[in-house]
């Protein structure tokens, strides 16, 4: 159990994605707040809150952190909703989710469904994520190139 919390900030939220469409967003630094619901679970764990710059090449809301390999398996653009599904590796174990969010112009809303799984095969827990974004204005660096 100890293993599988560790997964949660890691849950591979965004992958790099390749626009397909122009979906209504605005390009520059958002601000990315997730909410995640861990199935069975007493108690909700607290938001998650980070800052990036987001362009049309990269619209998937990006929540993973180092030492983790992600591959998105589908994406798809569809005016302005981007969909996903992803695996992720490391060494707290596997992720595979499937997510979506649909953008406002300056605001996107999104959820996330994610199973993970301890290395070696081991115990498993299913995983739901909410999360908002709100464009704070122009990037404050270089955008990240994945």
């Amino acid at each position: 159990m100890k293993r599988l919390l560790s997964l949660l900030p890691c849950a591979g939220l965004a992958i790099p994605l390749v626009a397909q469409a122009d979906p209504n967003i605005t390009e520059g630094n958002w601000e990315l707040t997730a909410k995640m619901e861990m199935v069975g679970m007493p108690f909700p764990m607290p938001p998650m809150t980070q800052s990036r710059c987001v362009t049309k090449d990269d619209l998937v809301p990006d929540m993973s952190q180092g030492g983790q390999k992600c591959t998105v398996l589908d994406r798809q653009v569809s005016g302005d909703t981007v969909t996903w599904r992803t695996q992720c590796t490391g060494p707290q174990g596997k992720v595979d989710g499937q997510g979506q969010v649909k953008y406002s112009g300056r605001t996107y809303d999104g959820s996330m469904s994610a199973k993970m799984t301890e290395p070696g095969g081991g115990q498993t827990m299913d995983v739901k994520y909410s999360f908002q974004g709100k464009h704070t204005g122009p990037c404050k660096a270089e955008p990240v190139k994945k």
